[in-house]
């Protein structure tokens, strides 16, 4: 026998037992993939809400902006337009995500046994956020926010080695964000919002090298309610102290699904709580022209310990371990006015991935990442802005290592990974 054909039967001999094992390991996949996308934020977030926040990598962010995009992290920065009658901000990012595993082989005991590469599992991602608010009297200001704050999508070959543990993933959320905000005194504002968010997915699985697909989960979806809150301290002029809340939404997704080409249809699903998520922010204005700005964002991801999945076809329920850590992300930039028109910012930020290392799977191969981050704001008219954004993020390649046991199907495969995003937003006082 040539060393070709016992390459070809160890491979034969590893199918075989993928194959065997194909059924339990997409089980234990299926909802992990309802939490899916490639992560624009730590964990499945999506932080690309403001084009203005965006050219400081986000620095500040609670504590104010020119525009309206402050208030999806603080409810309370609407009281900055208090006197402006009504004004609205539409943002939209352009996501340039890279996540490819070269690599990408069978674990375990059995020899190692290389099979082609994921590919760039990262897809485009196109990222809108609209901002309203309108100005009842000096005091108080009301608005609404919508955005997309979990989400994105992930497709690798079919042929991958590790497809049975991620394939295709496309999940979207809708937040419908109303609000409130009352300037109790001239220098302290609160703000108060609810959350109506919409989730929806769909997803498939398949054998690696055959194009069958496995199981195929679709018209997942659910609505949830949460709430927003928040409090703006201007002790001076040149001094802005801003704390925002996002409550954490319940969901319970439940869609169809099928088992096979013509297989067993059936229904799939699962309980699914987003992360709290508070945002500190502070603006410095230095002098008549530079402003320094500085945040700091905690995110409650350790409230994901396990995932609870629940099939019908076939009837069985699924504990799948995630352990997910908290997540921190602390930013610092600058804003220059280098004309009554023009004005220009920087920002750096640091961002510590909730994905512990042990429990890294191909479907969110999410690491520690660090921010670049440049943009721009230019006056149109006495009542129109314009922003624009670029950042590049780099990310720590993502090490996967599943091993038999737990998971059926062991993977060894090293993610390397950025991202490459480009923001326009415009705000208008009417």
């Amino acid at each position: 026998m040539g060393a070709g054909e016992s390459r070809r039967s160890k491979f034969q001999d590893n199918g075989a037992v993928m194959t065997h094992s194909f059924k339990s390991t997409i089980l234990a996949g299926v909802m992990t993939t309802l939490l899916a996308g490639t992560a624009m934020a730590g964990g499945f977030a999506v932080r690309e809400q403001s084009a203005e926040g965006q050219g400081a990598s986000f620095a500040g962010i609670a504590a104010g902006t020119d525009g309206l995009s402050s208030m999806f992290w603080n409810p309370a920065t609407m009281s900055l337009h208090s006197g402006q009658g009504f004004v609205s901000e539409t943002d939209a990012a352009a996501i340039i995500p890279y996540s490819r595993a070269k690599d990408g082989r069978l674990g375990g005991p059995a020899p190692a046994v290389p099979f082609n590469d994921s590919g760039n599992i990262g897809k485009f991602a196109f990222v809108p956020a609209s901002y309203w608010t309108y100005a009842v009297n000096d005091r108080m200001t009301v608005g609404m926010a919508i955005n997309s704050p979990f989400g994105l999508v992930t497709d690798g070959k079919d042929n991958w080695i590790g497809v049975p543990n991620g394939d295709k993933s496309d999940v979207k959320t809708y937040n419908f964000n109303p609000q409130v905000a009352y300037k109790l005194t001239d220098s302290f504002s609160v703000g108060l919002g609810a959350q109506v968010e919409y989730i929806t997915a769909d997803l498939s699985a398949r054998t690696p090298g055959t194009g069958v697909r496995g199981l195929e989960v679709y018209g997942a979806d659910d609505i949830g309610v949460g709430l927003t809150a928040g409090m703006l301290f201007q002790p001076t002029d040149s001094t802005s102290i801003g704390l925002g809340f996002r409550s954490s939404v319940s969901h319970t997704l439940k869609g169809h699904s099928q088992f096979g080409a013509g297989g067993l249809p059936g229904t799939a699903s699962a309980k699914l709580k987003t992360p709290e998520i508070v945002t500190l922010g502070i603006r410095q204005k230095v002098n008549d022209q530079f402003t320094l700005l500085g945040g700091v964002e905690w995110a409650n991801w350790s409230r994901f310990k396990s995932l609870d999945v629940q099939l019908s076809a076939p009837a069985v329920t699924l504990k799948t371990p995630e352990n997910w850590k908290d997540s921190w992300y602390f930013s610092l930039g600058g804003e220059y006015a280098a004309s009554d028109a023009l004005t220009l910012r920087s920002g750096v930020a640091y961002e510590k991935s909730p994905v512990p290392d042990a429990f890294r799977t191909p479907r969110i191969p999410d690491n520690d990442r660090f921010w670049l981050s440049v943009g721009a704001t230019y006056k149109l008219a006495d009542n129109v802005k314009a922003n624009i954004a670029y950042s590049h993020v780099f990310i720590k390649n993502g090490g996967v290592n599943l091993k038999a046991p737990p998971s059926p199907a062991p993977l060894v495969a090293n993610f390397k990974q950025h991202l490459d995003i480009v923001s326009a937003g415009l705000t208008v006082d009417w």
